[in-house]
C-alpha cells in the first residue's frame, strides 16, 4: 500500500512524534510511505524515521513565501505525482487542505483530529473552522484518539466513516536527540517525580511546582524534574526560584531520550487542562510508573480503568488536590508499586500490534468504499 502522510511540520511535538512512529512502522513492514510536512517555512525533522520513509517537504516544491493557493496547487500536483492509495492527514488545517487538494482524484482521505476541538487553545481561526465544516463530510474517514473526539466528529462528518484510534505505545521506546542524561541532573540517591511536555498555559506546570513546594519539607529525599521547552518555561523556572526550590525542582529543557527518564523516575505527574491524547502519560504508565493526572475531558480517564491504574484528580482546586495526592503517594512505596504494576497493563492495551490492526482495518474499509467528491 502507498500512503501519503500529511501534517504541518516535523518539529518537536506530540502529533509529530506519533507521525514518526506510525510512518516508520508502516514503512518497515513494506508499505510505501511518503511523509510530507506542509508548513511553508519547511523546517527539520525532530524524530528518527525509518530509512524506508520518504521525507518530502512541500516547501521544497513550492518555494519560499507561497500563498495558500500556491501551496494548495503544489499539494495537488504532489498528490497526482505520488498516486497514493490513501492520504492520511493530521491537524485540522492540513486536513482541509488535503481534502481540497485531493478533490476529484478518487483517492480516499483519512483526516485526523489530534485534540478535542472545543478545547483547542488558541482556538482555530475562523477561516479554518469554516473550511473544516465544509470539507470534513467529503473525507473517506475521520479519526479521533478518544471516544469524546469521535462523538464530536460523528456530529459533523456526514457520511464519513468515524473511528476512534488511540496512539500506540512503542516497545522499546525510541530515543531521539538531544540526549539529556538523568545523571547530569540528579544524584543517584534522589527519588524523582517526573513531568514531561511542552511548556504552555494548557499544561499547567505551575500546578506541580506549587504543589511540590507545599510538601517539599516532608519528602526531603524527593526531587521534581520538568522536561520540555516552550513559552512558559522561563516563568516556571522563576516560580521554582520563588519557592526557594531551584535545587530540587529542575527544568533542564527538552530531552529526546524520554525512555531513560521514565526508567529513572519513581512517579509521574500530568497537570494538563486538556489533551488530545496524553502520550507522555501513556508512555510513563506503560513503563510501570505510578502516575497522577487530572480528570480532564479527554485522555486520562480512558487510560485509568476507573482509577485502578492511575490516580485521577478532580479538575478543580488543582494545587490543593495535587498536594494531597503527592503527600499520600510519595512516602507510600507499596501503593506506588501496586499502581505501577496496574499501569503496565497499558503496554498491552495500547500495543503497536493492536493499534496498527485498527489502522489496517480502517484502510481496508476506505479502499473498499467509493470516494465521495465535493
Amino acid at each position: 500500500m502507498k500512503i501519503l502522510f500529511l501534517l504541518s511540520s516535523m518539529e518537536a511535538g506530540g502529533a509529530e512524534r506519533v507521525a514518526a512512529l506510525l510512518a516508520s512502522a508502516w514503512a518497515d513492514r513494506g508499505d510505501d510511505v511518503i511523509l510530507m510536512p506542509t508548513f511553508s517555512g519547511g523546517g527539520n525533522c525532530a524524530y528518527t524515521l525509518s530509512p524506508s520513509v520518504q521525507l518530502r517537504f512541500l516547501s521544497d516544491i513550492v518555494g519560499s513565501n507561497p500563498s495558500k493557493l500556491m501551496r494548495l496547487k503544489a499539494l495537488r500536483r504532489s498528490i497526482k505525482s505520488a498516486r497514493p492509495d490513501v492520504i492520511l492527514s493530521f491537524m485540522p488545517h492540513v486536513n482541509s487542505a488535503a481534502l481540497a487538494a485531493a478533490a476529484g482524484l478518487g483517492i480516499p482521505v483519512v483526516a485526523c483530529e489530534r485534540t478535542y476541538p472545543p478545547l483547542l487553545q488558541p482556538p482555530l481561526p475562523l477561516f479554518y473552522r469554516i473550511a473544516r465544516r465544509l470539507s470534513y463530510p467529503f473525507a473517506a474517514a475521520l479519526v479521533g484518539q478518544t471516544e469524546t473526539i469521535g462523538a464530536w466528529l460523528r456530529a459533523r462528518g456526514g457520511r464519513a466513516l468515524i473511528r476512534t484510534i488511540p496512539n500506540p505505545v512503542a516497545d522499546p521506546l525510541p530515543s531521539n536527540p538531544p540526549e539529556l542524561r538523568p545523571a547530569e541532573v540528579l544524584a543517584s540517591d534522589r527519588k524523582l517525580v517526573l513531568w514531561a511536555g511542552r511548556f504552555e498555559e494548557s499544561k499547567r506546570a505551575d500546578v506541580l511546582i506549587d504543589a511540590f513546594a507545599r510538601i517539599a519539607g516532608t519528602v526531603p529525599d524527593w526531587d521534581v524534574v520538568l522536561l520540555g521547552d516552550g513559552p512558559t518555561r522561563s516563568s516556571a523556572i522563576s516560580l521554582a526560584r520563588h519557592h526557594g526550590l531551584d535545587g530540587r525542582i529542575h527544568l533542564p529543557g527538552f530531552a529526546g531520550n524520554l525512555v531513560d527518564w521514565y526508567r529513572r523516575a519513581d512517579a509521574f505527574v500530568m497537570t494538563s487542562s486538556y489533551e488530545g491524547f496524553p502520550n507522555a502519560l501513556l508512555e510513563a504508565m506503560a513503563q510501570g510508573l505510578p502516575s497522577i493526572a487530572f480528570d480532564v475531558l479527554t485522555g486520562p480517564a480512558e487510560l485509568g480503568a476507573g482509577g485502578r491504574r492511575l490516580i485521577l484528580l478532580p479538575d478543580h482546586d488543582h494545587v490543593e488536590a495535587l498536594t494531597a495526592a503527592l503527600a499520600a503517594l510519595l512516602p507510600d512505596e507499596a501503593r506506588r508499586r501496586d499502581l505501577g504494576r496496574a499501569a503496565r497493563e497499558t503496554a498491552t492495551e495500547y500495543s503497536y500490534d493492536r493499534v496498527m490492526a485498527m489502522w489496517d482495518d480502517l484502510f481496508a474499509a476506505v479502499l473498499r468504499e467509493p470516494t465521495r467528491a465535493p
